[in-house]
């Protein structure tokens, strides 16, 4: 059975772009995943802290990167999170990627 079943969460991505010496943030696309709180193991290893770290789970070929802005837009845990850290969990049958995610 496919890990793909969890991916139930909608997530909009945004991203810093930069044009004539100024920034703004752009949108990135969307995708959907699943989410759920990090255990306080992963938050200390990343250096943030438990309650406000959680991991996203989405198919391998989603555009998101460090540094990305994640918003959810309804549901447990609907509300604005930075990209820490994203990881590729290509072994197995269950290929995806891991997203490192932070409460803004």
């Amino acid at each position: 059975m496919s890990i793909e079943r969890f991916f139930t969460t909608t997530f909009a991505v945004t991203r810093m772009s930069w044009s004539n010496e100024s920034s703004a943030e752009v949108s990135a696309g969307s995708f959907i995943g699943h989410i759920q709180q990090a255990r306080p193991e992963h938050a200390e290893f990343v250096g943030e802290a438990w309650g406000q770290t959680f991991l996203v789970w989405c198919a391998q070929d989603t555009d998101v990167q460090a540094g990305d802005t994640i918003t959810i837009a309804s549901g447990d845990y609907s509300g604005t999170y930075s990209v820490k850290n994203v990881q590729n969990n290509a072994t197995g049958s269950n290929d995806h990627l891991e997203v490192t995610i932070i409460k803004d």
